[in-house]
């Protein structure tokens, strides 16, 4: 019986050690911390978004990033740094507000409004609209995986 039990001791051992060398392999869990993070680097990418700047907004988006823009298409990460860098869409304002940011471990999924103020093919349009963005830790820096915009009717 005492054999036994040392045995399962040492099993109960050995299986708490490997579950936090995974943890820690897995990189950390998300805290209030993370959410205030995600809710700069939302800010960030609006400034990178205005001023054309593709080199930051490629920081900012995984390698498996995909977009869903409010006309339906859909762009992957060279796609849309491509759109970026173009200066296509002439900016007035991009803001942000009511953004929302849950966390589940090492996603977070952020949730807001947006308004635009842009001059597209030589006319000033103004939009709002709400998105989702979906953003994970790699390596211990969050990274946006998905990002998807809907207009709302004015």
């Amino acid at each position: 019986m005492k054999g036994r039990v040392r045995s399962t001791i040492a099993g109960v051992v050995s299986l708490v050690a490997m579950c936090l060398a995974i943890a820690a392999q897995s990189g950390s869990i998300a805290t209030d911390n993370d959410s205030a993070r995600v809710q700069s680097l939302e800010s960030a990418w609006n400034q990178a978004e205005m001023r054309h700047d593709a080199q930051s907004m490629s920081m900012l988006l995984s390698e498996t990033f995909v977009l869903t823009d409010d006309d339906g298409s859909l762009m992957n990460k060279s796609q849309w740094l491509a759109h970026v860098k173009s200066g296509i869409d002439k900016y007035d304002q991009l803001t942000n507000s009511g953004i929302a940011v849950r966390l589940y471990g090492n996603v977070a999924i952020a949730t807001g409004m947006y308004k635009e103020k842009i001059t597209e093919k030589g006319k000033g349009v103004a939009h709002t609209g709400r998105f989702i963005d979906i953003w994970i830790q790699e390596k211990g820096e969050w990274k946006c995986v998905a990002s998807q915009a809907t207009l709302i009717s004015n």
